[in-house]
């Protein structure tokens, strides 16, 4: 089919040539046929409803980015609303509201108590304070059947708190203050010292004694000092602790 369209048109182009008083030359197949190609692109070039399929690769270029699809733009997470912070709802502090601690107490837990109640005393005994006596040893009056006394060291003088236990009730009881945590702290003017603890029959820290009903027996507690904080003795506190329970007395 399209070496009888080539050869029309070849014979098409002689009988033009023929008109002109030229002579065909004679020609190959094959250049016949390049002939004919090269006629037939020279009359389609002229045909308005013919487009060549040779395209511009740049206009191929700005075609397909044109049909691209443009990059997606990553959609921007969205503003979180601020909510507005909730009005105070209760009462107004006014001069009138109270204030209440719940921090605690200031003895870290430990409960306040009477003196009688931290030594662990029964009921129907009471422990009254009687006065304080300043000595290099004690007891003063010791002599050979005293079983145990105690010195201050050289430079320091002996603090004697002085008490007074009796029991109130119609039978006897025991005062026992052995096998408890006591922790006693005397304050002499401002100045705070462990109490000693001693093997005297009447130390307080370390007692056990029966009364009868309305019996007395003394008691002391002994701190030791240097001898220039007692030369004036203006203020006498006791504090004593024992597990969560807590006593602080002012003895003068």
């Amino acid at each position: 089919m399209r070496k009888r369209f080539v050869a029309a048109l070849l014979m098409g182009m002689a009988l033009m040539m023929a008109g002109c008083g030229n002579a065909i030359p004679e020609m190959t197949d094959e250049q016949l046929q390049e002939v004919g190609e090269y006629t037939a692109m020279l009359l389609l070039s002229h045909d308005v409803n013919y487009r060549s399929r040779l395209v511009d690769v740049e206009t191929l270029n700005l075609e397909e980015a044109d049909k691209t699809p443009e990059a997606e733009v990553p959609e921007e997470p969205p503003v979180p609303e601020e909510t507005p912070a909730p009005e105070n709802v209760g009462m107004d502090p006014t001069e009138d509201t109270p204030v209440v601690d719940l921090t605690g107490d200031d003895n870290g837990g430990q409960i306040a108590m009477s003196l009688e109640e931290v030594l662990g005393l029964p009921e129907q005994m009471t422990l009254v304070y009687t006065g304080y006596e300043i000595a290099d040893s004690y007891p003063q009056d010791a002599s050979g059947e005293e079983y145990f006394t105690v010195d201050a060291e050289a430079g320091n003088r002996l603090l004697v708190l002085r008490f007074t236990l009796q029991n109130l009730g119609e039978g006897t009881e025991t005062a026992d203050t052995i096998g408890k945590s006591l922790r006693v702290r005397v304050s002499v003017n401002g100045i705070s010292a462990n109490s000693l603890t001693t093997l005297l029959e009447d130390d307080l820290t370390l007692y056990h004694e029966e009364l009868n009903p309305g019996e007395s027996r003394e008691a002391v507690i002994l701190a030791e000092y240097e001898a220039m904080s007692l030369l004036d003795v203006a203020s006498v506190e006791i504090n004593v602790k024992n597990d969560d329970k807590n006593a602080t007395i002012l003895l003068q």
